[in-house]
């Protein structure tokens, strides 16, 4: 079996309720993707369609067939928008 962690951030963290948690997987092949999946399962407010959430892992962005070891850390990132500026 495998642990990560998994940070949410900004959107993700009001919609989950949580700032962080550890999630056991236990299939060795489980990817990116499927976390995720399984994180909108569980965290039922969260909007975002799962094949659209960003993530990073171990602090770098990954690809949602990423697979996962035992004690990554995954960041949650949700869009991120700007303002217009006037110069």
């Amino acid at each position: 079996m495998k642990e990560v962690t998994v940070l949410y951030f900004a959107s993700y963290r009001e919609q989950a309720g949580v700032m962080a948690e550890k999630i056991n997987i236990t299939s060795d092949n489980t990817n990116l993707g499927e976390l995720i999946k399984h994180i909108c399962t569980i965290h039922p407010k969260i909007v975002a369609e799962p094949d659209k959430i960003v993530a990073a892992i171990n602090e770098e962005y990954q690809e949602h067939n990423h697979v996962l070891k035992n004690g990554d850390t995954v960041a949650l990132i949700p869009p991120v928008s700007g303002g217009s500026h006037d110069y």
